[in-house]
């Protein structure tokens, strides 16, 4: 392979030519996030790109020391570093692995770009996730994907195999928590973000949990900032009950638990132990309460019920 490539030519590179355009005419002035699989892949790009003469551009691989660095120097006003904004050191384009797709604050830019297929599917969502958090102001988030052209893909069959994983994740995942609304099998639709993945509140999808979860504190404390005191003063185990008026059939429990890899996880449960559903985005709605919110029932002789039940 190294002897069939060493006469590489960057100029003839389609992908490469259509990602320079996209940066520097489509999207000319805006800030662009490019996620890519691989660090050579990121690497090679941002050698190509400088040599074009595309400035304030840096690549992040999981190789680097500090990955959080280039995503402040990237997104400085939602990581509150607006000094960076006035240093010179703020980058509108950044390239990055999958290092940057979970935990980071980019909400600074709305446009991202898959230069590759990720093989793991709930990728595009995390990815997305980083600039689709609170704090973004744009109207619309932008998701570009590249698609093998069809020399490639008759070579490798990589839709072939992508349809494949998406029908087995629904077949192991079931209906309850699918990863994609819609036909999941059409993958051209699938990654140029016509199916609807990230539309948000229309999707039981797990987009950004951390801030949704925020946002419900945040929208509690601004009302009553009384809570920022009460609630870390309650005790670790607490009790409460609420109306289940979105399902009524679902009646059940709402339990808080700890995985063995230290995840902490919700889930509900029906009146005979069978779980209704683990997606935590329908939990945190479902027990989701405004200050007016009746208890549905009152708790008398709980513990002692716990302990009949243990």
């Amino acid at each position: 392979m190294l002897s069939i490539g060493k006469d590489w030519n960057p100029d003839e590179d389609r992908q490469l030519n259509a990602l320079c355009e996209l940066l520097t005419k489509t999207h000319s002035k805006e800030k662009v996030l490019v996620f890519t699989q691989f660090a050579d892949t990121a690497y090679y790009l941002t050698e190509q790109l400088k040599k074009r003469g595309v400035t304030h551009i840096e690549s992040v691989t999981g190789d680097d020391e500090n990955p959080t660095g280039f995503a402040q120097r990237f997104s400085p006003h939602s990581n509150q570093k607006t000094e960076i904004a006035k240093s010179g050191q703020e980058l509108r384009i950044l390239i990055t692995t999958d290092v940057l797709s979970e935990g980071q604050n980019l909400q600074d830019a709305h446009i991202i770009l898959n230069y590759d297929l990720p093989w793991a599917i709930i990728r595009l969502i995390q990815r997305a996730g980083r600039v689709d958090r609170i704090g973004q102001k744009a109207e619309k988030i932008l998701c570009y994907s590249f698609l093998p052209e069809d020399g490639i893909e008759a070579i490798i069959n990589l839709r072939r195999r992508l349809t494949q994983r998406i029908e087995e994740n629904a077949n192991v995942v079931g209906s309850d928590e699918t990863f994609f609304d819609g036909d999941p099998i059409n993958l051209a639709d699938l990654y140029n973000e016509k199916s609807g993945i990230l539309d948000g509140e229309d999707d039981d999808t797990e987009v950004d949990l951390a801030s949704l979860a925020y946002q419900i504190w945040k929208n509690a404390t601004d009302a009553n900032p009384e809570l920022n005191k009460l609630i870390p003063d309650l005790p670790n185990v607490i009790y409460a009950t609420k109306h289940n008026d979105e399902a009524p059939e679902k009646e059940g429990v709402i339990v808080y638990t700890r995985t063995s890899e230290e995840n902490d996880v919700l889930a509900w449960v029906d009146n005979k132990g069978i779980i209704i559903t683990q997606s935590q985005h329908t939990i945190l709605k479902a027990a989701q309460c405004t200050p007016d919110t009746e208890p549905k029932y009152k708790l008398e002789h709980h513990h002692e019920l716990v302990k009949k039940r243990n």
